[in-house]
């Protein structure tokens, strides 16, 4: 019998550092003080492999006694019990298990210790969502709409109104967006307030805002999909019928980390990004992807695009400024060809805008820029990551001088 029910382990900030928090009820038929004591134990586990291992890597793991690393009573509130675990490392991966008395236990819990200062949970994406509408009363924050889970989802739009260069962070949750999109667009508002008074901008930080937060929270694998188990980045209606292959995998099958949904814009995170755009008046946009919160300039757009002589011509001139002023910063060879690939799929965004007449951007990562390979495995440090802030300002910034 399973005396410990709805157990939870989530990476937390305790005292300026990164802790697990095991969440745990009993059994209903349980009293605290009976049944034994409450044991927990926990494994470092060394396998686990980043965007290659999922969670089913752990299915079937069991503690050893040597795995004990707490054994007694835990004050019980409203049911549940609460215990932090402050011995962890960051970038380890842990396995948790909760047993009372001699019960079957409860896990396997596996938990990725990520750096708060990399990966921001939503409750500090939503806090620095506020400060800057705090610290600059004449920017709008707006709620687009509500993710699965029910989280506010918010843009910003600050300046022109009427021609903008709109950012877009995190449509897949394991990529990159807030942590770099909220500090430039603080930076923006403070020293080039003229500037974007004659072209605006509009910044979406987090789309895929609930497994965002879960792997700020400490969920090991990458997470492309939104809880509702649905890519939002092929649930745009655009050719969303079609069936993409990209990948091997099919947009139409349930089980495919493309999977395309029930229906074209079935998603309240995609419902939001478009209502974001019909407010936004965009000239360009800019999507970031890649891995674990940093990309870089390789600039990939509508496949539909292709052959689209005078679109195409727009859009390279746009990439060839963003990849030059990237690359100046970050101190990266200069690339001989910045053309956009057409290589977005459909239902994308940069598909749905291309329907539109909108040069819109999928940003990846390029081989020639080293320096943020460390995404690539969940290794990204801040150094990386002030490194591409930086670089996508400088880039960002320049697309803005461009338009005005």
């Amino acid at each position: 019998m399973r005396k410990v029910l709805k157990s939870t382990a989530r990476v937390v900030v305790r005292d300026s550092r990164e802790c697990v928090r095991l969440y745990f009820q009993y059994n209903k038929e349980i009293k605290p003080m009976e049944d034994g004591p409450i044991k927990i134990y926990r494994k470092l586990d060394t396998g686990f492999t980043f965007d290659w291992d999922e969670m089913e890597y752990f299915d079937g793991m069991l503690p050893s006694d040597e795995d004990l690393i707490f054994e007694g009573e835990i004050p019980v509130i409203n049911t549940f019990c609460e215990y932090i675990d402050r011995d962890v490392e960051l970038g380890r991966v842990y396995v948790y298990w909760i047993v009372k008395g001699d019960s079957t236990p409860a896990g396997p819990l596996a938990v990725k210790i990520r750096d708060s200062r990399i990966w921001w949970s939503y409750e500090r994406i939503a806090e620095e969502v506020m400060a800057l509408k705090r610290d600059f009363p004449e920017i709008e924050v707006i709620e687009e709409g509500r993710s699965v889970l029910g989280k506010p989802l918010y843009a910003i739009y600050a300046g022109n109104p009427d021609k903008r260069i709109v950012s877009v962070g995190a449509v897949h949750a394991g990529e990159s967006g807030p942590e770099f999109l909220l500090p430039n667009l603080r930076r923006l508002l403070a020293e080039e307030a003229k500037l974007i008074k004659r072209v605006g901008v509009a910044v979406f930080p987090v789309v895929s805002a609930d497994n965002r937060d879960a792997m700020a929270g400490g969920v090991p694998p990458y997470i492309r999909k939104n809880a509702a188990g649905v890519d939002l980045n092929r649930n745009f209606d655009s050719l969303w019928d079609t069936n993409d292959t990209m990948y091997g995998l099919s947009s139409l099958d349930p089980m495919s980390p493309t999977y395309h949904g029930l229906s074209p814009n079935s998603e309240p995170e995609v419902r939001a990004v478009i209502s974001c755009m019909e407010k936004a008046n965009p000239v360009a946009v800019f999507s970031y992807h890649h891995l674990c919160s940093v990309t870089s300039d390789r600039a990939l757009t509508a496949f539909e695009a292709e052959g689209d002589t005078e679109f195409l011509t727009r859009a390279n001139a746009i990439t060839k400024v963003y990849s030059e002023a990237f690359r100046a910063v970050l101190g990266a060879q200069r690339s001989d060809n910045t053309d956009a690939v057409c290589g977005c799929s459909v239902g994308s965004l940069p598909s749905w805008c291309y329907s539109r007449g909108i040069p819109c951007f999928d940003f990846e990562m390029s081989p020639t820029t080293p320096s943020l390979h460390c995404g690539t495995h969940d290794v990204t440090t801040p150094e990386a990551l002030k490194s591409c802030a930086d670089s996508h300002y400088a880039a960002t910034l320049k697309c803005i001088q461009l338009f005005a």
